[in-house]
């Protein structure tokens, strides 16, 4: 077992590799200056990364006067690659990973998940895996770890999913069935906390070290980002907008309370909504059970009232919760995402409109509220960028442990 590092250089660790991603390639002078340390520090301890590969030298031709190359850092993209897995009602999506986010391989299947047994979960989860590292053209020996974002109450710091509407708990989790089945480190989190580190790693929030994002799909979930780190609270469970309550015993919702934000903004509230008005007769439908979100989606796009009052309805909702997220955390964005962006034209204008009314005018303006164009991809990416914030913030001792693990493995084989 290698020695666990001491916090504070693992900080430092951390600091660098992260300053070095950000910027692409940068030298030790500027690297010390943006994280404020001393440039000995800095030269010490990236002395160490280029000796394990992780990062490297290049030079750039310097000005005519001084005659000399700028010397430059930047990452190693092949010194790791992760996997990055998202689960959800109706598919499961992985993508494998360099260490620095750029995708290698991606497959999405569709399968119903829902209300199924954790073992058939991890089934999915361990053939997704094993056929986008073949696509990518490595083996599983070369992966450092796997990321998973299922939506929930889940505890990210211990890799525990309290509850999931997606499948029945078993008497081994989630986490410790991939992680016995791929010899590999696991991790598990709240979706919205993946998609969250997706947007810092690689989207709208690169280089953003105050903002939120919040997801739209069955459920509805929030990650924050707070000086630069993803914001977990106590007990690891912030997040969960969804399930505050916006009308006491308002319409039903997943979790078992009444009113709740979700009941009225996620693709799931909106679709029981539209059911629940065609069983009473206020519009008229074949069969509201056999209905899907794409269905009603379609009709109020055509016009069909009510589902166009339900879709505003929505916009209305999430309107005023965003905009008690920018008076709370005064954010320097809001990113909206997830697969309930396509109805904009239906909710989302609405939505702009009740937080400009609803937030004080100074806040508002200091505040960019954006819609990030959908991938359903984007899930599994943010779970592979879970997976690399770990590995970024003690890369020398995490490498030199995966290198032991596999060379452990390979004896055995």
């Amino acid at each position: 077992m290698p020695k666990r590092p001491e916090p504070i250089k693992t900080l430092n660790q951390f600091q660098i590799l992260n300053t070095i991603r950000i910027a692409g390639a940068i030298s030790r002078t500027e690297i010390a200056r943006i994280i404020g340390h001393s440039r000995a520090t800095v030269t010490n301890i990236t002395a160490r990364m280029i000796a394990s590969g992780l990062i490297y030298e290049k030079e750039i031709e310097g000005s005519a006067t001084r005659g000399r190359n700028r010397v430059l850092l930047a990452i190693n993209p092949d010194a790791a690659y992760v996997i990055g897995v998202k689960v959800s009602t109706f598919q499961i999506g992985c993508v494998v990973t360099d260490i620095l986010a750029n995708m290698k391989s991606s497959v999405v299947m569709p399968v119903r998940t829902s209300e199924r047994p954790v073992a058939f979960v991890s089934d999915l989860i361990e053939e997704a895996s094993r056929h986008c590292v073949r696509e990518a053209g490595l083996s599983l020996k070369q992966i450092s770890g796997i990321g998973i974002g299922i939506p929930g109450l889940v505890d990210g710091r211990e890799g525990v999913a309290y509850w999931s509407p997606l499948y029945k708990r078993g008497t081994t989790s989630l986490k410790e069935l991939i992680k016995k089945r791929l010899n590999i480190p696991t991790y598990i989190d709240n979706d919205a906390n993946t998609v969250t580190l997706s947007q810092l790693w690689v989207g709208k929030g690169k280089g953003i070290n105050n903002f939120v994002v919040v997801t739209i799909e069955d459920g509805l979930g929030i990650g924050v980002v707070i000086d630069g780190e993803l914001y977990r609270g106590s007990s690891g469970f912030a997040g969960e907008l969804g399930h505050c309550v916006a009308t006491p015993g308002g319409e039903p919702c997943r979790c078992g309370k009444r009113g709740c934000y979700e009941a009225y903004t996620s693709n799931f509230g909106v679709l029981n909504s539209a059911k629940r008005l065609c069983r009473e007769g206020q519009w008229s439908c074949d069969a509201p059970d056999a209905l899907t979100y794409e269905d009603i989606l379609a009709l109020a796009r055509q016009g069909a009232e009510p589902l166009v009052s339900l879709f505003q309805r929505a916009g209305r909702y999430l309107g005023q919760a965003i905009s008690g997220l920018i008076q709370i955390l005064n954010p320097a964005k809001v990113i909206i995402t997830g697969n309930g962006t396509r109805s904009r034209e239906l909710s989302l204008e609405i939505m702009r409109k009740t937080i400009r009314e609803n937030t004080a005018p100074d806040l508002f303006a200091k505040t960019d509220v954006i819609v990030h164009p959908w991938q359903d991809i984007d899930w599994s990416l943010g779970a592979a960028c879970m997976v690399l914030q770990e590995l970024y913030k003690s890369p020398l001792d995490r490498c030199i442990a995966a290198e032991k693990m596999q060379e452990a493995l390979n004896k055995s084989e």
